[in-house]
């Protein structure tokens, strides 16, 4: 089988999103139902001499219960992490970023210092009509392009690592309703309907991967007092929905999708006031609607696959270097990926990827550059069986010439064990969004088990 007819046998198949669980059904229908779970944890050193930046242990488990035309899932993790780097040691407990009061919160479900246990995916699948309908906590995925986000925007994301999880890991799953319905000619749509209004989750101040680049977060000036507001959630009945076309024409995987939606990371406006001989700057973060177009299109020929992606955000929100506008600048946006996959002889995959970001409506007083300039390459190789696997990441971001190497070597030991070792490295200046953790570079090890 070609790489051209593998692209459309995956497309066809059900795409792996997550969502609605039935607790209930699946405890009682025990004798129909299937129970995995999985143990592992990980390890990891930074820069500094002797200074462990995580100590992770994580027990996620599945039920799974399945009638003829509905599937059930249900996924409850426990997690602990005991570095005491990801968590404050004052945990601010900021859960702006979730719902409040809801009984469908995508949020941990209890937190006790550093342990956490939380419900990753919950989700229902029916089949009625030829029409797919996914109903609960789920993930979806638009979008092809490996570390750059373009379209990849309907979940939140974890950013306590920064871009360091594997996507799937640091998606924060989100309650909707997301179905698939058929169309001739090998086309199809997707609609998704988001009344969970859950954003990404930051990294706490103070810790490993805490914000800190002036591109992506406001500065303190000496001698000016900051007064933090409460962050401002949507109100209202403010949900996300999303229509996604898809078609196989002439050789090409396309789509075409349309997104409104909030941003998964608060606008952050600032405000001077003046009370007598002191200063003050009124800080509020405030989450903000937007509209994304998307385009995408892939094809094969030979060994190679060529990735295109290209989005037009309606409002992006850019950091200034005044206070004009209360610190802020509003413009359209336009971000694209030429991507080139290639697999080589002897088990070598290689990938690269060009992105651009432009903002459309351009001020000098952007901190950030009118179009920011980024290249990924992935380097990956199979041994024994592909059971041992070498992988190595570089990413370089023209802007600040700063960016990340990634290394990664792990050993599959049987269907149930495997063990892994790898580095990741950043460099650059630390004004820059990946330079700001030059001093987080670190050494990990770690294993998984499943029973």
């Amino acid at each position: 089988m070609n790489i051209r007819q593998q692209l459309r046998q995956q497309r066809r198949q059900p795409h792996r999103l997550s969502a609605g669980a039935f607790t209930l059904i699946l405890l009682s229908s025990a004798a129909h139902s299937e129970f995995s779970s999985e143990l592992s944890s990980e390890l990891a050193w930074s820069d500094a001499p002797a200074a462990l930046s995580k100590a992770e242990v994580q027990l996620q488990s599945e039920w799974q219960y399945r009638t003829a035309n509905t599937s059930f899932n249900l996924q409850p993790r426990l997690r602990a992490d005991f570095s005491d780097t990801l968590y404050a040691e004052q945990p601010t407990s900021r859960t702006d970023n979730y719902p409040a009061g809801s009984l469908h919160s995508s949020g941990p479900l209890a937190q006790w210092d550093n342990l956490r246990f939380d419900i990753p995916e919950a989700y229902a699948d029916q089949y009625f009509y030829g029409v797919s309908l996914r109903s609960g906590k789920q993930q979806v995925v638009w979008g092809q392009a490996d570390g750059l986000r373009v379209l990849d925007i309907i979940n939140p994301q974890d950013m306590r690592e920064f871009n360091l999880p594997d996507a799937e890991d640091s998606r924060i799953a989100t309650w909707m309703l997301n179905a698939h319905i058929p169309l001739p000619n090998e086309q199809s749509l997707q609609w998704l309907i988001i009344p969970d209004l859950t954003f990404s989750e930051l990294a706490e101040p103070g810790t490993a991967f805490a914000i800190t680049s002036p591109e992506l977060a406001p500065q303190p000036v000496a001698g000016v007092t900051v007064n933090r507001l409460p962050t401002r959630r949507p109100e209202g009945s403010a949900w996300e929905h999303g229509l996604r076309w898809s078609a196989f024409l002439a050789g090409w995987d396309i789509s075409a999708s349309y997104f409104n939606f909030y941003h998964d990371t608060p606008v952050i406006y600032r405000t001077l006031n003046t009370d007598g001989n002191n200063l003050q700057v009124d800080v509020e973060a405030v989450y903000r609607r937007s509209r994304l177009f998307g385009l995408s299109a892939s094809t094969a020929f030979s060994s190679m696959v060529l990735r295109l992606e290209a989005g037009h955000t309606s409002r992006a929100f850019f950091l200034r270097d005044d206070l004009h506008n209360n610190g802020i600048s509003q413009s359209p946006e336009l971000a694209t990926v030429t991507a080139l996959d290639y697999q080589a002889p002897a088990d070598v995959f290689v990938s690269y990827q060009f992105y651009q970001s432009r903002i459309l409506a351009y001020r000098p007083q952007i901190i950030r550059r009118e179009i920011s300039t980024r290249h990924t390459l992935l380097l990956k190789k199979t041994l024994l069986n592909d059971t041992l696997e070498l992988s190595f990441f570089a990413l370089l971001n023209r802007d600040y010439n700063d960016g990340q190497l990634r290394s990664k070597i792990s050993y599959q030991l049987n269907d149930r064990c495997s063990l892994w070792s790898g580095a990741d490295y950043f460099f650059g200046d630390r004004a820059g969004p990946f330079g700001q953790f030059s001093s987080s570079s670190r050494f990990l090890i770690g294993w998984k088990n499943a029973f």
